[in-house]
């Protein structure tokens, strides 16, 4: 083996991909001039592939190579950029808003009221919707049972407590409240139960008001086959973009934008690019004024107006095919209570001049091309990775994943995430999506639950001095891109890209 054909499998091998015995047959048959070239070359293109490739074999080298000698024919008929029209720009936009909460407060203790019987009723209907649900009853009826008798209920979580090994809920439907008992087993899975959620128990009746508890059940959701696109269009998902902060990126949204444009990145990561319909932002387009104290030392633009005024510049160049779907997160210029309603005009009008820009409520329901997709800013993340044993803020995917167990983006009320009492609750996640994005913790992560794709979005930030107090290590300047058709998803380091 000569020493270009070591360096090369050891190159292969380092960037995590392995080689078939005819590939590396192949290689040996290359100039060492040629070598270099090629492996950088196909290491590129499988980094930025939708499908997953792990083995470098002789068709995928030949391939990659002949890619290279078109790449470096001079062609008459290829403009300079890619060759193609991009597949976005030739299907048009299809867009539907499926829901946006209503937001309608109601300042008194009766709003709480109301805002606590229509979850409890919403979660209720989707719980008693399942086959394994229809032998629950209510918790009042409870008491006309015997001592020993098997119950199944559902309730809403007012208070949980420890003793020892054992955990004690009190549960809470619209006519009575019962007290839980769950001991060894049941008591770790009842420690991932949050307070004020909805939840059944299935229990055995020990006293008059006491149940023991064998299972928790989460409302969850069904195993079901995705929704597709009929065209392999994407959708790109971001957040945290932080427009006006010191820390903000900007050369690497930049080189995003770009990329978008398909000006940068090899041939097949433009090709991506040309498919890329919809840019979705779910929250915190810019650093706010006034979010934290002492904030106004890490500003670079000092006023909200022109904070929005430089993110509609950003995003203008934009190609005028993609649409651009905005949330709004705890730094906009929004109420911070959930649900949140859009950024509103007074603080962005440049965003309302672009047609392309579709200013939602945090959080949204929506579907592109088909494909079902729930977006939240995800501040409740905050409890969920700090309060539930097993969950951190280096992994927030997995609090996504209770979340949606819970079928709810903020189930714990006064807590640091503030919730209005609406007359409604329209945090409620109240069908399955295809996909479930959301920022906020500025970490990146992929992850498949029951059929649904989760979405953990980094930030456009450096590490902020707050979050290295905290021991938190950002995710900067990666895009995830979701092809619609067959949901595959490719997450784009920037950092990354020339």
């Amino acid at each position: 083996m000569s020493e270009e054909l070591r360096k090369a499998l050891g190159t292969i091998i380092g960037s995590g991909y392995q080689l078939s015995a005819d590939g590396f047959e192949y290689l040996g048959s290359l100039s060492s001039d040629n070598l270099d070239d090629l492996i950088g070359k196909a290491i590129r293109t499988a980094t930025s592939s939708l499908e997953e490739i792990t083995i470098f074999d002789r068709t995928f080298l030949e391939n990659v190579e002949e890619v290279g000698r078109r790449e470096r024919e001079p062609s008459l008929h290829r403009p300079a950029s890619l060759g193609v029209t991009p597949m976005a720009k030739t299907n048009d936009a299809d867009i539907k808003i499926l829901e946006q909460p209503p937001i309608d407060p109601q300042g008194d203790l009766q709003g709480f009221v109301n805002y606590f019987r229509s979850r409890f009723r919403k979660i209720e209907r989707i719980m008693r919707n399942r086959i394994d649900m229809r032998d629950t009853v209510s918790i009042g009826s409870v008491e006309s049972l015997p001592l020993k008798a098997k119950v199944k209920v559902i309730g809403i979580v007012t208070g949980r407590r420890t003793s020892g090994e054992r955990l004690f809920l009190e549960l809470e439907d619209e006519e009575a409240s019962v007290t839980v008992m769950a001991g060894s087993e049941t008591a770790v899975k009842g420690l991932s139960v949050l307070e004020d959620q909805v939840i059944c128990v299935e229990a055995v009746k020990y006293k008059q008001d006491l149940l023991v508890a064998n299972d928790f059940i989460w409302p969850d959701i069904p195993m079901k086959p995705s929704n597709r696109s009929e065209v392999p269009l994407c959708a790109a998902f971001i957040a945290d973009v932080h427009v006006g902060s010191v820390h903000f990126r900007e050369d690497l949204f930049r080189k995003f934008l770009r990329w978008l444009n398909m000006e940068v990145g090899p041939n097949q990561s433009k090709l991506l690019a040309s498919r890329v319909k919809y840019l979705v932002i779910s929250g915190d387009l810019v650093d706010g004024i006034g979010i934290y104290p002492n904030q106004m030392d890490e500003l670079n633009i000092t006023d909200i107006h022109e904070q929005y005024s430089e993110a509609a510049r950003l995003l203008s160049e934009i190609p005028d095919y993609v649409e651009i779907i905005v949330l709004p997160g705890n730094h906009d210029a929004v109420r911070i209570s959930l649900p949140q309603p859009p950024i509103p005009r007074e603080y962005a009008e440049e965003l309302f001049e672009d047609r392309r820009i579709h200013l939602l409520a945090n959080p949204s329901r929506l579907k592109l091309h088909g494909v079902e997709v729930c977006l939240s800013h995800g501040k409740a993340l905050d409890e969920i990775l700090s309060k539930v044993p097993g969950l951190d803020f280096h992994n927030p995917v997995k609090g996504m994943e209770l979340l949606l167990r819970c079928r709810h983006v903020a189930p714990t009320y006064g807590s640091s995430t503030p919730i209005a009492p609406e007359r409604e609750d329209g945090l409620i996640i109240s069908s399955v999506p295809d996909i479930l994005h959301m920022g906020h913790i500025h970490v990146q992560g992929i992850k498949k639950y029951k059929g649904t794709t989760l979405i953990s979005s980094g930030g456009w930030q450096d590490q902020t001095p707050f979050q290295k107090r905290v021991d938190l290590t950002p995710t900067v300047g990666v895009a995830t891109i979701v092809d619609l058709q067959s949901h595959a998803t490719v997450p784009l380091d920037f950092k990354e890209f020339n």
